[in-house]
């Protein structure tokens, strides 16, 4: 793997475990949902879902059992962290609606059924082979990031509004660009991996450009949320300081 592949990857292994945990202990001390699920949400899917499948890939290569049970682990982490999303949708941008509840619901029973499919089957060791099981899990993650990413950026709008009148802070209203980048490059790069497996029949660590592409976009996603929940103090200063400048695409709304 070439160099800066591999960094593309550990940042955004480190970036997201960073990340996640902040908001967790956050989440501690504020009691808030919001929180709570983006911080589940993003160590599911980064550091404990694919780094843990990274992991089982190469230990079940000398111990099968144990790699067997770290496969569990990360399909276990991965469901979560793609529901977390699905409900933090839900919940932060429709709290009312009974029709996303049907179907944040219905994605909850599907990614339970997934686990007791790989529990009676085949095992969780199978959980990275190209099967119909597989790309549909991916294709649940894909839809959980890409919505999030569409809400956030469109609430970003809202919120330019806002910060325009004096109504809305600079780096909240950032906050929400930010996350909608990081969440859209997260969903975007997976789509890529997932649509080239089900065209090629080949895993996506087996491609050479999917491998360039899913480093690139981990690198965006992983920078995007830290400039949102762990911003330096000199971007909260930028972000601050350019208040005018940020918010000059609505004032001609």
């Amino acid at each position: 793997m070439h160099p800066l592949i591999a960094i593309g990857f550990l940042v955004f292994f480190f970036g997201s475990l960073g990340v996640g945990i902040r908001l967790l202990l956050l989440s501690w001390r504020t009691r808030m949902l919001p929180e709570l699920l983006i911080g589940i949400g993003v160590l599911g899917i980064g550091p404990a879902g694919f780094g843990g499948l990274i992991a089982a890939m190469e230990i079940s290569k000398t111990n099968p059992e144990r790699g067997e049970f770290l496969f569990m682990l990360a399909f276990v982490a991965m469901a979560i962290g793609i529901l977390s999303n699905w409900i933090f949708n839900w919940r932060v941008y429709h709290p009312n609606s009974r029709a996303l509840a049907v179907v944040v619901s219905s994605i909850g029973a599907i990614l339970v059924g997934h686990f007791f499919y790989y529990s009676l089957g085949p095992g969780f060791s199978d959980i990275h082979l190209l099967t119909p099981i597989a790309h549909s899990r991916s294709l649940l993650q894909v839809g959980c990031l890409l919505w999030g990413s569409a809400e956030a950026l469109m609430f970003w709008r809202k919120m330019l509004r806002r910060s325009a009148l004096g109504l809305a802070s600079p780096e909240l209203t950032n906050r929400f660009l930010l996350w909608g980048i990081g969440a859209g490059a997260a969903g975007i790069g997976t789509a890529i991996g997932t649509i080239a497996g089900i065209m090629t029949g080949k895993g996506a660590l087996e491609i050479p450009w999917v491998v360039t592409s899913s480093s690139a976009h981990g690198f965006v996603a992983a920078m995007a949320m830290w400039l949102a929940f762990l911003p330096p103090a000199w971007y909260r200063r930028w972000v601050n300081e350019n208040e005018l400048e940020i918010c000059a695409p609505a004032t001609g709304n």
